[in-house]
């Protein structure tokens, strides 16, 4: 044990001897831990109220106002002290909003799955209810009315008469003096008629004892009045144990802010990796637009050049056809020329050949002539034998000529032919070099058509490049609207990542705070651990002195009491007896029926023989209280629905009991001693713990909401 505890206990010991009025108090359960925690103005003052039941032992508990922390612990305190207690929560909730419903319902489910059958709820207003409770009959009141109510004075007036000669009135609030409180001036005024106790811690707590009948451990709370040490003593007591309870809340409120905030966290993370995956799929795309943005560079460089190449080889046809045309233009002239010059000449050798038959006519006409002058002559022929010598050598010659003249004429008709032919000929050159010239032309126009389909192709290729540059510039800008966008998702980024930073340093202040809280929670049970240990030291001393004090009067009441309490549990035991035996008789019925029903192979009718007797059963549960507990087992770690049906064959062959084994379990198998699985014995856990039979709850849903807590056995 460590210094700070040794001085605790040292200083605890010196208090308990100096102020023993606290040992005449002590109980185990001012030390309990409520279930339900809520925050409340009676949250702090829940260890006095469960001291207040086991002093008490209230046959009937009412809460005036809706107000489920003290109702609940009422019923926790009466529950596990097995009082018997019945306790009535008085009042109506406005469920004008969902919250308000919601919380309604939440008090409604918590009710039903604790406190079934000893929590009440009256949906009705404090004086209406006042018809549904008999004269004397209310134990413990608790008043939970606002701090600016006046009208405490008026319910009590109303509710005197319901209560017991040892009945006890509880107000909240009583400490508090703010403006517009009144619940202390009627508290004051109360203080005058009737004992009392003060609690200030927490708003303050009254305690107002009406009856004249309290029991000893009241008279000895209402003594230690007397004494402002033990008062001081008692109320120190009740305060550090409700601030642990305060402490237990604040503590599960910071590890519901610390899961909040880790969930906060994670989510931001989530959302900071989807940024990143965002950022990182928008710098893909920005890639892939400024690669796409190169190819189309690359591909307008390349059709640029090769339209520059087309426009360089379409010049040079064109420059080429031009030349052609040009030289086929001059060969025509040429070609012209040559023939006009041939059809001159031809002209001129018909003209000397015209001459020619001229002068051969005119021969012929001389030799005709001559004929004659020859004719003339042979009859002068003796006469002229010398001339006709001369005139012989003459025609000789003469016939010469003539010869001359007609090889002359047969050399300028075949000139003349040639002269046809070769006319011929270039004629027939002059036209292939006109159909060469018409289909050079064709050609020059062709190529002009071609240059023209070529023009309006390279303004086609510029209007798309035209457009191609347009939509590079629209690539362009969305390329710049995408950095920009980049730029306010890395923003935004930074923003998240700053508020990561901020949830952070709140996460791990949240976590400071509640290793803080934890560290003062273990702090005040290491002093409760060493006031308990006190106590129970002094608790024989106290017996013994109990026993010397008391009186023969005081021993007959209890006597007395005891006997009264223990007719009404004989009675009680002897109506579940009569109610079990009947159920139980049902049960046999119903195992015969299903015996009767089932084949007799011998496993089965060996695992029928083997299924152990029932015990219990559970006792009447609404459809919503089945269905939670039903989840309840299916959710626990004891409950095997493959291995139940494994080991209870008769189970499994029926067909309704086998869709839905826990439920089987829940509201049958459980009282027949059934295990759920290997590891839950059902009939053992019966047998050690009578109160559970006595409860009529299922022995695997006592072990999860209570006996787990309370480290009960569950096998042998």
């Amino acid at each position: 044990m460590s210094q700070q505890q040794h001085s605790v206990a040292t200083n605890a010991t010196q208090d308990l001897a100096i102020k023993p009025s606290i040992n005449t108090l002590a109980q185990g359960s001012m030390f309990w831990q409520p279930d339900y925690r809520e925050a409340s103005p009676w949250l702090e003052h829940l260890p006095f109220l469960f001291w207040l039941v086991e002093a008490l032992r209230p046959q009937q508990a009412v809460g005036l106002g809706v107000e489920s922390v003290a109702h609940f612990a009422v019923c926790q305190a009466a529950s596990r002290l097995r009082l018997g207690t019945r306790c009535f929560m008085v009042g109506v909730q406005h469920e004008e909003d969902a919250a308000s419903k919601q919380d309604a319902e939440a008090i409604r489910a918590y009710a039903a799955d604790h406190f079934s059958t000893i929590s009440q709820w009256l949906e009705a207003t404090s004086t209406r209810a006042i018809d549904q409770f008999d004269e004397g009959s209310v134990d413990l009141l608790l008043l939970h009315v606002e701090a600016d109510d006046n009208s405490v004075d008026y319910l009590l007036d109303r509710w005197l008469s319901k209560l017991s000669t040892q009945g006890v009135v509880v107000v909240p609030g009583v400490a508090r003096r703010e403006p517009g409180c009144l619940v202390f001036r009627a508290f004051e005024t109360l203080k005058a008629r009737y004992p009392h106790f003060v609690f200030h811690h927490a708003g303050g707590l009254g305690v107002i004892a009406v009856g004249n009948n309290l029991p000893s451990l009241l008279k000895n709370l209402l003594s230690s009045l007397e004494s402002a040490a033990s008062t001081q003593v008692v109320q120190d007591v009740f305060a550090r144990l409700g601030r642990s309870c305060q402490d237990k809340l604040t503590a599960g409120h910071q590890q519901q802010l610390a899961k909040t905030l880790e969930a906060r966290v994670s989510e931001q993370s989530g959302k900071l990796l989807d940024a990143e995956q965002q950022l990182n799929q928008q710098s893909e795309q920005l890639q892939q637009v400024g690669s796409e943005r190169e190819k189309l560079k690359a591909r307008l460089e390349q059709q640029e050049s090769r339209f520059a190449q087309e426009r360089g080889r379409l010049a040079e046809r064109v420059s080429s056809l031009e030349e052609f045309n040009d030289e086929l233009k001059k060969e025509l002239m040429r070609q012209r020329d040559q023939g006009d010059r041939q059809t001159a000449e031809a002209r001129e050798n018909a003209q000397a050949v015209k001459v020619s038959e001229q002068s051969l006519s005119q021969a012929q006409k001389q030799l005709e002539a001559k004929e004659n002058d020859l004719l003339a002559a042979r009859e002068e022929n003796a006469e002229l034998i010398s001339k006709l010598e001369k005139t012989e050598h003459s025609l000789s010659e003469a016939h010469k000529q003539n010869q001359d003249l007609e090889n002359k004429k047969q050399a300028l008709t075949t000139e003349v032919t040639e002269t046809k032919q070769m006319l011929e000929t270039r004629f027939s050159e002059l036209a292939k070099l006109t159909s060469l010239l018409e289909a050079n032309e064709k050609s020059l126009r062709s190529a002009h058509e071609e240059n023209t389909g070529l023009t309006n192709k390279l303004q086609k290729t510029e209007t798309s490049l035209q457009a191609r540059f347009n939509e590079l510039g629209q690539l362009t800008r969305k390329l710049q609207e995408s950095e920009k966008n980049c730029s306010d998702v890395e923003q935004q980024l930074a923003q998240q990542k700053k508020e990561y930073a901020t949830l952070s340093a709140q996460l791990k202040a949240a976590t400071e705070r509640e290793k803080e809280a934890l560290s003062a929670v273990d702090e005040r049970f290491r002093e409760l651990a060493v006031l308990t240990e006190l106590l129970e030291k002094n608790e024989s001393q106290r017996d013994q002195l109990e026993r010397e004090l008391d009186d023969t009067k005081s021993a007959n009441q209890k006597l007395e009491v005891d006997a009264k309490a223990n007719r009404e549990t004989q009675a009680q035991q002897r109506r579940e007896i009569e109610r079990q035996s009947h159920e139980l008789a049902n049960l046999v019925d119903q195992l015969e029926a299903l015996r009767a029903a089932a084949p007799s192979a011998d496993t089965s009718t060996q695992a029928e023989l083997s299924a152990p007797k029932s015990v219990a059963k559970a006792p009447p549960l609404t459809k919503r209280a089945i269905k939670r507990q039903v989840a309840l087992i299916e959710a626990s770690q004891w409950f095997d629905a493959k291995w139940y049906l494994a080991q209870y064959p008769d189970i499994a062959r029926d067909s309704k009991m086998s869709a839905n084994p826990a439920r089987h379990y829940l509201l049958m198998g459980g009282f027949e001693g059934r295990n759920p699985s290997p590891g839950f014995d059902s009939a053992y856990y019966l047998a050690h713990n009578p109160d559970v039979v006595e409860s009529g709850i299922n022995p695997l849903i006592h072990y999860l909401k209570f006996g787990e807590k309370e480290q009960r056995s569950v096998k042998g």
